[in-house]
């Protein structure tokens, strides 16, 4: 019996106090030291065939696992870092998974695991729940090329340029920072009107560019992590947004996971956007909750997921608003756009189409509440996103 078979095992289902019977046969110090490239391939296996990222590994442990189980996680994903050759050590987008995931900045290539159990007592346990964790987790779309020597299942979804640098970004980053900052209604409401009026006007210009000749020719994929709880209208609200800018969202409960198709400037001002209102509606629905009388319903499981909807009632009526006047307004000067926006529309369907054919929708859970839906749709609009006139 080997290392290797046991922790097999434990990815298979067999019960723990089985399972450890068997492991303990096992010289501590031999399992260590061979469970290390098990674990390690793994991990590999996780990025190339499940096409899973780093962040996303170690949030996914570290929701469904004790903090313990993350920490073995981010130790694995450090040690695999380290050892990693080939282009993709250097590529930018591992470079940024590693530096968001705050890894160990050097870990030993060899004895690592003997270093992890030596600070955890109940070690055996923790490799058990690691593994049979992997063993549940599924297939997602592949962002990343996978290491060298990994074979991935499908093609790489299309790879971007991430649009960070982007000037008009930072003046739309800068904008919705007050907007969620400040604490005064009409200082929101005109900073985040001229965010999306930002982003609009940019996208549209980025559309008659392409029609140009230049631009992004086919649309990537980015993934935005929704936390319960009303994970479902939470990834509604995102949904809204996407669909205002030019986007697509397909939620994936099970690692409560939202994937945005679209092109890369669209997709960065998607999660900017998504992130500012998310926080705007929960500095709402905080106020609205300190301010009720007591005994009132505001903290119950049915105000707030009414709350929230009606919230995003709101924010999809003003987000239709803006595009609405923004193209108006473009189209005055040029016809250039339209065709192009519908040739980048039917690229997103037919990539929706290859990619998540297999999608379903369903109703936000929750209950309804009427005085809830009624505060959310308040909320919605002092984030109201009418045309506006400051600057940055």
């Amino acid at each position: 019996m080997t290392t290797a078979d046991v922790l097999a095992w434990a990815r298979a289902g067999t019960v723990y106090g089985i399972w450890r019977t068997s492991a303990e046969e096992i010289d501590s110090a031999v399992f260590q030291a061979n469970a290390e490239p098990v674990l390690l391939s793994w991990v590999r296996d996780l990025y190339g065939r499940g096409g899973w990222q780093p962040t996303e590994l170690i949030r996914h442990l570290s929701r469904h696992g004790k903090s313990h189980v993350a920490d073995l996680t981010r130790v694995v994903v450090a040690v695999e870092r380290d050892v990693r050759v080939g282009p993709t050590a250097k590529d930018a987008g591992w470079l940024r998974q590693w530096e968001a995931a705050r890894l160990p900045s050097k870990v030993a290539e060899t004895g690592w695991m003997a270093a992890w159990a030596a600070s955890h007592p109940d070690w055996l346990k923790l490799v058990y729940r690691f593994a049979m964790l992997l063993s549940g987790m599924p297939a997602l779309e592949p962002l990343l090329v996978p290491p060298s020597g990994v074979r991935s299942s499908r093609r790489l979804a299309s790879k971007q340029a991430p649009a960070s640098t982007n000037p008009m970004l930072e003046r739309v980053r800068a904008l919705l920072a007050k907007a969620e900052s400040t604490q005064y209604e009409s200082e929101a409401i005109a900073f985040t009107a001229k965010a999306q009026e930002l982003m609009t006007k940019h996208a549209l210009d980025q559309a008659m560019l392409a029609g140009a000749g230049s631009g992004p020719a086919a649309p990537g994929v980015i993934r935005i992590p929704i936390d319960p709880p009303y994970l479902d209208a939470k990834a509604l609200l995102l949904q809204v947004i996407a669909e205002h800018s030019r986007c697509q969202a397909v939620l994936h409960e099970s690692v409560e996971m939202s994937s945005v198709i679209g092109f890369s400037t669209d997709l960065e001002v998607v999660e900017l956007l998504f992130t500012s209102l998310l926080v705007q509606a929960h500095h709402a629905l905080a106020a609205a909750s300190v301010a009720a009388p007591p005994g009132s319903r505001t903290r119950s499981q049915s105000f707030r997921a009414a709350f929230l909807q009606g919230f995003i009632s709101r924010i999809d009526a003003r987000l239709a608003a803006v595009n609405s006047v923004a193209f108006d307004e473009a189209k005055a000067h040029s016809d250039t756009f339209l065709p192009v926006l519908r040739s980048r529309d039917e690229q997103i369907s037919e990539f929706m189409e290859q990619r998540f054919s297999a999608r379903s929708s369903s109703r936000v859970r929750g209950g309804f509440d009427a005085l809830g839906y009624h505060h959310g749709q308040r909320a919605g609009d002092a984030a109201a996103l009418l045309s506006g006139a400051i600057e940055a």
